[in-house]
């Protein structure tokens, strides 16, 4: 429940930040700060992951390239020392977050543009 919370926001801390600064730069602290909740006070690296597949979906619903690499799990890889094969038995949680990602995306939750 909490988890949840913090992430919408922390989306609505992004998009508000992303009209004074860029959305690449934007996502990069909004990665940043879920990861310090996630690790400090939140439920651990799966939701992490989770909710950078959420993130990753809809940068891409945004047509948003730039968001989409902001959201790799560079704190986490930093974070194990960039032993990248440790980070491998969780990556099923971001494929996990894409899927929810994907369910929002279809929900509504996309880029409406003109035609």
């Amino acid at each position: 429940m909490w988890d949840a919370l913090a992430f919408l926001l922390l989306l609505l801390l992004a998009r508000v930040s992303a009209r004074w600064i860029s959305w690449e730069a934007a996502g990069v602290w909004a990665n940043l700060l879920w990861f310090i909740y996630q690790n400090e006070w939140g439920t651990g690296w799966l939701a992490y992951l989770r909710g950078l597949g959420v993130g990753v979906v809809l940068a891409m619903g945004y047509g948003r390239p730039g968001l989409v690499w902001a959201l790799t799990p560079w704190p986490l890889l930093i974070y194990l020392r960039f032993r990248a094969p440790l980070l491998l038995p969780y990556l099923y949680a971001l494929g996990e977050g894409m899927m929810a990602g994907l369910l929002l995306y279809l929900a509504g939750f996309r880029s409406r543009q003109a035609r």
